[in-house]
């Protein structure tokens, strides 16, 4: 049966399944079936010469041809492109997100929140298992367990605490495969395994967790693919006190206790033109529709120029749907982040210089450009009413701020 039971490459679908009916040569003849293997699309010829090694990919099924599941794609029977996809799939359809391949996990973003995967209760049984259990020596730590982004960092807890060595974790894919939440993910499950954790402790990890938000606000946007991607790189280290193995071991503990003591996060190739345009369907980076959404009362205190002013007004932004990204929309974003600055001590004046200067380079997009009558090499602002406005937010006379805007300054 298991012979029988290959795919074969559709157009449309990538791999279809397929039973081998006949071969003559180089041309066999299959019956293909649909992706979800359950109607029939009738007899095809393909040519095997198209495939590697001239054989058909094999399905990995059972005796009874039932399409085999596997949790660690190195036990797949036969391992290739087809495969890996189907097997991807199976697990996506029963709300099994991640998949093993040896020490790596994949995951294929679910566009959900699957609340099982994610409690307490889970949490806990993979940082009992792959933490603090004894280890055997050449057993698998995880057997029992099923591939969760929870075991890359629990392995990673466990490395640092105790075999005393830095670790990473590299989280890759394309736009929209989950990168963001997946560090999310990650970062509040090495927060909440922190050990010794007091009143100083608590608040370290609240700022780390809560800081987040930032990164979205003034890095995240809208895109045709994705509601809320980051249009940026970043390297977020997570600075840990570990507990000396001597000490922990004359107080009977095997694995010494690690603290959370700060986090610093580096960013890098942050999409400037963002800033400037966008394509249709598509938004600028989410503070700028933050401010526009605040509440009255946030207008007054921090952006009184913002009064009575929406999207329309401020061509790099331009009006959109609203969007609600985790749930919430941009007002209540933006109470986040308010919050989020706040946590890191943030003061009112320079809250206040913040958001100005936010609205800034959103009434710089309203400037606008024509040729010097008196010289064509030059120009001049032809948006005198915008002029003013920018004039009156920044705070400098109307003239620098067109001579900034029109006049190029070399240093030597």
């Amino acid at each position: 049966m298991s012979d029988s039971c290959v795919y074969i490459r559709d157009e449309d679908h990538g791999w279809l399944p397929a039973n081998v009916l006949s071969q003559d040569g180089l041309n066999v003849t299959v019956k293909a079936f649909s992706a979800d293997g359950k109607n029939s699309l009738g007899e095809r010829t393909v040519n095997i010469k198209e495939y590697p090694d001239q054989q058909l990919p094999l399905q990995n099924v059972d005796a009874n041809g039932n399409l085999m599941e596997m949790p660690d794609m190195v036990d797949l029977p036969s391992l290739h492109e087809a495969a890996i996809l189907y097997n991807l799939k199976v697990r996506h359809q029963a709300d099994k997100p991640y998949t093993r391949v040896g020490d790596l996990i994949i995951a294929v973003n679910p566009f959900k929140w699957l609340e099982k995967l994610y409690c307490d209760e889970n949490r806990e049984k993979y940082v009992s298992q792959l933490i603090y259990k004894s280890s055997t020596s050449g057993a698998d730590m995880r057997a029992g367990l099923d591939p969760h982004v929870y075991e890359t960092s629990c392995m990673a807890y466990r490395g640092l605490a105790a075999d005393g060595k830095h670790q990473s974790i590299l989280v890759s894919g394309e736009s929209g495969a989950g990168k963001t939440e997946t560090v999310k993910i990650v970062m509040r499950h090495l927060s909440s395994v922190t050990s010794g954790a007091g009143e100083k402790s608590s608040r370290v990890v609240q700022r780390v967790l809560d800081g987040q938000p930032l990164l979205e606000a003034f890095g995240n946007a809208k895109t045709v693919r994705n509601d809320n991607s980051s249009r940026f790189g970043k390297f977020i280290q997570m600075e840990f006190d570990v507990e000396d193995a001597t000490q922990a071991a004359f107080s009977g503990r095997a694995i010494p206790n690690c603290v959370l003591a700060g986090s610093v996060c580096e960013t890098y190739l942050l999409e400037k033109s963002r800033v400037v345009s966008h394509e249709e369907g598509e938004r600028g980076y989410h503070i700028f529709y933050q401010v526009l959404a605040a509440s009255d009362d946030a207008k007054q205190k921090y952006m009184p120029h913002l009064s009575k002013k929406s999207q329309a007004d401020f061509r790099y932004i331009g009006a959109t749907e609203p969007v609600k990204i985790d749930g919430l929309f941009d007002d209540e974003r933006f109470k986040i982040t308010l919050d989020a600055l706040k946590l890191l001590d943030m003061s009112e004046d320079k809250l206040q210089t913040l958001f100005k200067a936010i609205t800034c380079v959103m009434q710089l997009g309203n400037i606008t450009f024509a040729e010097d009558p008196d010289d064509s090499e030059k120009s001049v602002i032809s948006s005198l009413d915008e002029l003013v406005t920018l004039s009156e937010w920044i705070g400098v006379p109307k003239d620098k701020v067109e001579r900034s805007l029109t006049y190029r300054t070399i240093v030597a």
